[in-house]
């Protein structure tokens, strides 16, 4: 769709120079959103919002960068030998890893209990014949594979991160191999995961509740 031949061999401080400049060269910007910036934009999505199509994040990505007359791209000057790609990436990852942990710091206090007493349930409970299955099971079950999946291996078989990641990882369709990435990233990607099948969970009890 964007012809990626036209700026291709544009150096990083020519991109910068051209996309700061005024008048806005839409095409420019077109190769530089949708085709320079999809790699990382994908991870993005796949990892915090488990969406393999990036398109939702490319409004935010531009607002983000092109705030304050685009201070992030001007404040780039090869900083710490990074090129102009693993610059924009590392920001952008933490920006919307940010608004990400800002999200649940905005569900308060009250998710944080009831995940508690959810993660509680899970552990504690053993499925044995003469138990009335409770609601927290029921809405188990109503999970799809990968967030039931996750939650059994880190709250019931109460597994750490690091021990669970190799059977978890294929369910997050991360585009990153396990191999090559840090402990601390494995962790923070699973963290995420978990918290957000525990978001799942809660939807589903507070369904039967209703019913």
């Amino acid at each position: 769709m964007y012809r990626k031949s036209s700026f291709a061999k544009l150096d990083d401080k020519e991109l910068v120079e051209g996309l700061t400049a005024t008048p806005v060269n839409k095409k420019l910007h077109e190769y530089f959103f949708y085709v320079k910036c999809q790699k990382f934009l994908n991870y993005i999505s796949t990892t915090l919002y488990n969406r393999c199509d990036s398109r939702h994040l490319m409004g935010e990505l531009y607002e983000f960068l092109s705030r304050d007359n685009w201070s992030i791209l001007r404040n780039w000057e090869n900083k710490n030998g990074a090129s102009l790609y693993s610059y924009i990436a590392r920001c952008s990852i933490n920006h919307f890893t940010n608004k990400e942990i800002a999200e649940k710091k905005r569900l308060g206090i009250e998710f944080r209990a009831d995940a508690a007493e959810l993660i509680e349930q899970l552990g504690d409970f053993t499925q044995e014949e003469e138990h009335e299955m409770p609601p927290v099971w029921e809405a188990f079950g109503m999970l799809n594979e990968r967030d039931r999946k996750i939650l059994r291996l880190l709250v019931i078989e109460e597994k750490s991160m690091i021990e669970a990641a190799p059977e978890i990882w294929p369910h997050i369709k991360s585009k990153a191999d396990i191999e090559s990435i840090t402990p601390k990233q494995i962790q923070s990607t699973i963290a995420m995961v978990k918290h957000r099948a525990l978001l799942a969970l809660l939807q589903k009890l507070k369904e039967i509740n209703r019913n």
